[in-house]
């Protein structure tokens, strides 16, 4: 299979991306969210978060790797 047959397989849900949370109820969380929660707004206790993609986007050295970071709006 080539590569490009491999990308058109893949289901853009099963995408995730390493998110760390700043600040709010969720500071210092962090974990993997779909593509499309990651690329707009996630809300966690009643706080919207965003994340500000850059470029580049902001991002931070964590112990699962590095993560996008997410910022109360």
């Amino acid at each position: 299979m080539e590569r490009g047959e491999a990308m058109a397989a893949m289901d853009p849900s099963s995408i995730t991306v390493l998110v760390t949370f700043v600040g709010g109820p969720a500071d210092g969380r962090t974990g993997h969210l779909p593509l499309s929660e990651a690329t707009s707004e996630v809300t966690v206790g009643g706080v919207t978060y965003r994340c500000d993609p850059g470029p580049p986007p902001e991002v931070r050295d964590t112990p699962e790797g590095l993560a996008q970071v997410m910022r109360p709006v």
